[in-house]
């Protein structure tokens, strides 16, 4: 069952279901990338709604790094798996995602570090990642850039790089529409209800759609979006930012790019964009120190 809505934009008609197994709230790269995948195993009777554009909550701003060492074992397979489809989704879908195949340089600052670095290359053998524990002159000729004062070595990973977000998502977006699922955008949802048999009545601005099976995948809105059917989702918003250089000479100069770079002594990340420079800090980083004012 489907009918049509006027798109208030451009004032043609525009075909929604109103009926979907799965019912998927929010375009960003985790809503993307469950259609995508959905659709890849065979389930296509799927519907995204979008409230605006894709990626237009928080996956636009993101810095696109796609890291293969993780905290744990699990989520060390999906970075792999990530770092293994994004260099194919654009041949894959025809949408540009700039991937750069720049490899990662995860600096380990004391004995601590060194440790849990090793543990991740126990198990890069197991799920099949390219890493390996370099020293000091290897992370030189790999950034010449670098201060090593306080660096004992590094894990080097060569499969993983980064890549536009935007880009990314669209890909997976327009991936899972090439298998048959459903994306609406500028629909907001506005409210979500019980029905006796256990279905789900999503109400948007734009009409009502019945699902077996409803995701939350609202990123910044996720708590509000939980609220709509009685729940709680823990999850608050921290704004994080990151600084983008002028074109710097050096790598100007360079014809290969400086892998993406990890540190724990500064809590910052470090990578070229384009032929600029990019960094992020996060709050725990000793910097922090400088901007809170002494009283007295």
């Amino acid at each position: 069952m489907a009918n049509y809505f006027t798109n208030p934009e451009n004032k043609r008609l525009v075909f929604m279901k109103t009926n979907a197994r799965i019912v998927v709230v929010g375009g960003g790269i985790m809503g993307a990338s469950l259609l995508y995948h959905l659709a890849l195993e065979g389930c296509s009777d799927t519907l995204l709604i979008e409230k605006s554009e894709l990626t237009s909550g928080s996956t636009w701003h993101a810095a696109g790094q796609c890291p293969s060492i993780a905290g744990s074992y699990n989520l060390a397979k999906i970075h792999a798996y990530s770092n293994q489809l994004y260099p194919r989704l654009e041949a894959l879908t025809g949408q540009y995602v700039s991937w750069h195949a720049s490899g990662g340089l995860r600096l380990a600052n004391n004995a601590h570090e060194l440790a849990w670095l090793q543990q991740v290359y126990g198990f890069s053998k197991s799920i099949g990642f390219s890493m390996e524990i370099v020293g000091l002159d290897e992370i030189k000729r790999l950034n010449p850039f670098l201060t090593l004062d306080h660096v004992l070595a590094a894990a080097h990973t060569t499969d993983d790089g980064h890549g536009d977000p935007s880009g990314l998502c669209n890909a997976l977006a327009k991936g899972a529409r090439d298998l048959g699922a459903t994306v609406m955008r500028h629909n907001r949802v506005v409210d979500i209800r019980r029905r006796p048999g256990g279905d789900w009545d999503v109400v948007t601005e734009q009409g009502t759609v019945i699902a077996e099976i409803l995701v939350n995948a609202a990123g910044c809105y996720a708590r509000q979006v939980a609220a709509m059917v009685g729940g709680d989702a823990p999850i608050t918003n921290m704004q994080h930012h990151y600084i983008v250089t002028h074109p710097i000479q050096a790598f100007l100069d360079r014809g290969n790019e400086i892998p993406v770079m990890r540190d724990s002594y500064s809590s910052a990340y470090f990578r070229q964009e384009q032929k600029s420079g990019l960094m992020g800090v996060y709050e725990e980083s000793p910097l922090r120190e400088a901007w809170v004012p002494v009283p007295g």
